[in-house]
């Protein structure tokens, strides 16, 4: 195994230097890519559900259900981080979501269904999140083989 070169205390990587490595570039997308379609998300889901029913409350309600149960997901599912393999738990997180926004997309839910779905979601997938988060999945200053 070998590891990175040394650098220097004063010497910093460049952003041109870091966005060369082409897994860094692929993880900094795909993680930029999915911050931005949470938002989205969320935010379109709450403006939804206050178009459907009117209710301030169950708006504020979708907007929070999204982000609260991520704290629940790390306190309990955090331990999945160090326990299995990065890589396969960032796809599972994704895909996760993924399944879970076509059967929002297919299937006319109510929003109390809606709601039980985004949470679930948010709490399982905050796992994969940590992975990605921290560069667990093939942290670029690590040379492979």
């Amino acid at each position: 195994m070998t590891s990175a070169p040394d650098l220097a205390p004063q010497q910093r990587a460049t952003y041109r230097e870091v966005l060369a490595n082409r897994r860094f570039r692929l993880l900094f997308v795909t993680r930029t890519l999915t911050v931005t379609a949470d938002s989205l998300r969320i935010m379109t889901l709450s403006v939804l559900v206050f178009a459907t029913t009117g209710s301030p409350l169950l708006s504020a309600l979708t907007f929070g259900v999204g982000f609260l149960p991520q704290l629940a997901g790390l306190l309990y599912l955090g331990s999945l981080a160090d326990r299995a393999r990065p890589r396969r738990l960032v796809t599972a997180g994704y895909g996760l979501q993924c399944a879970a926004a076509a059967v929002m997309r297919v299937a006319h839910l109510p929003v109390d269904a809606v709601l039980v779905l985004i949470a679930a979601v948010a709490s399982r997938s905050r796992a994969a999140g940590v992975c990605g988060k921290h560069g667990y999945v093939d942290s670029p200053t690590v040379a492979t083989r």
